[in-house]
């Protein structure tokens, strides 16, 4: 089931060096399960269309221009942080839309 608080942008805040995160990737959940990940690269936002779904505190992503999926655990964090837990390794996101729980 699809949950208003998660639709919208949501920008990197930091990452576990583990996971190699990109500075600045930015998060666009739209709604019917359409995701747009969007990397700066070299001064030019390029956009990766991705597929997603929630499965209870579970995220599931898909590409289906390069076939490679996600499972994260995903948590609506206090101060409307968006946290996801890659088995120990963390990303916190926050909202960039300005549109606060959503």
């Amino acid at each position: 089931m699809m949950e208003d608080w998660l639709l919208g942008i949501w920008r990197l805040m930091r990452a576990d060096p583990s996971l190699d995160f990109a500075p600045g990737v930015r998060m666009e959940f739209l709604p019917q399960g359409q995701l747009r990940y969007h990397v700066d690269v070299g001064g030019r936002d390029q956009v990766i269309e991705l597929r997603y779904r929630r499965d209870g505190e579970l995220l599931h992503t898909d590409n289906p221009a390069a076939p490679h999926s996600v499972t994260v655990r995903i948590v609506h964090g206090e101060g409307d942080v968006l946290m996801l837990d890659f088995a120990g390794a963390m990303a916190l996101l926050v909202r960039e839309d300005g549109i606060p729980g959503r």
